[in-house]
């Protein structure tokens, strides 16, 4: 999967739409200023986390009575975004309800996540 390349005069930032996730930041003067995922201790690097940061207690929520699973820190980092706009110094990532599986989460949604 490609990343999408920002970059400007002052930063290089390389983003997945795996998760809409940040994978890189580098300064002009080559300083990466981003946890490099480094496996032996973790390995993400900025996640997306909808629709909630954290756990639920046994991982569930009741909602009209219906009890749904819902996993730590959610869908968002998991799926897969199309890149709806992408330039030099911009792009915008967007997860829908229609095009994301989205268990424990019974809502129609787009979500935008948009660098700049």
């Amino acid at each position: 999967m490609e990343h999408i390349t920002l970059q400007n005069g002052r930063l290089t930032v390389e983003i997945s739409p795996q998760g809409a996730e940040v994978q890189r930041i580098c300064d002009a003067n080559g300083i990466e200023r981003l946890w490099n995922g480094d496996p032996a201790f973790w390995t993400g690097h900025s996640p997306v986390l909808l629709p909630r940061a954290g756990a639920l207690k046994d991982d569930t929520y009741t909602l009209d009575g219906k009890p749904y699973a819902l996993g730590k820190h959610g869908f968002a980092r998991n799926s897969l975004f199309a890149v709806e706009e992408s330039g030099n110094e911009s792009a915008t990532f967007l997860l829908t309800s229609k095009e994301a599986s989205s268990p424990g989460f019974p809502f129609a949604y787009e979500f935008r996540v948009r660098y700049t």
